[in-house]
């Protein structure tokens, strides 16, 4: 198989892309002033999650790229942090400013 290596590579530098494509849409979308512009890079950002998911996946498949799978206990811990994070953010929205 002579095209695997070159398969894989491209298929790294693919989701590379996808990830930075993300990262910057994100930053387009919490920085736009306008709500419009605002809709249509959040639909962007989801369209391109969208894809760096399915090519995550078809690297998962053919062994390009693998994960473990968190145990149980680490991923109740990071569901809490985030919870606890996310009710601060809504407290600190809810407070008003002096």
């Amino acid at each position: 198989m002579p095209n695997q290596p070159q398969e894989k590579e491209w298929a790294g530098i693919l989701l590379y892309l996808q990830k930075l494509e993300a990262s910057m849409l994100c930053t387009a979308a919490l920085e736009s002033e306008c709500p419009e512009l605002r809709d249509h890079y959040c639909g962007l950002l989801n369209r391109s999650l969208e894809n760096q998911k399915a090519l995550f996946d078809i690297m998962n498949q053919k062994g390009w790229y693998k994960t473990e799978p968190a145990p149980v206990e680490q991923a109740n811990r990071s569901k809490m942090s985030f919870e606890k994070m996310r009710q601060q953010a809504q407290q600190m929205q809810q407070t008003p400013v002096q």
